[in-house]
């Protein structure tokens, strides 16, 4: 099991905001069936590694779609095989 944060960055945008072009990214985030909490900084994933970057995958073709011209993609993702490892567990909750 591994925990991720996922952010993307829409550019070639027309207007500062960026929600309209994220919002289709939350819904294949919250359609994937991983445990995830939304940040006001990017996305925190938790699930197999796998199905982890698929998800990514999903994401990227999710924010062109929504018409973003180019996308940057910050990934970071923490993997332990040694005991589990989970959302709560990183934050001490």
């Amino acid at each position: 099991m591994a925990v991720a944060e996922l952010c993307l960055f829409p550019l070639g945008t027309e207007n500062p905001s960026v929600g309209e072009y994220l919002r289709p990214v939350i819904d294949v985030i919250a359609s994937s069936g991983l445990k995830y909490r939304v940040c006001p900084m990017g996305t925190v994933v938790e699930g197999p590694v796998e199905e982890i970057l698929e998800l990514v995958e999903r994401c990227h073709r999710a924010i062109l779609e929504a018409g973003a011209k180019r996308v940057v993609i910050s990934l970071k993702i923490d993997d332990r095989v040694d005991k589990p490892l989970t959302i709560e567990g990183k934050v001490g909750v």
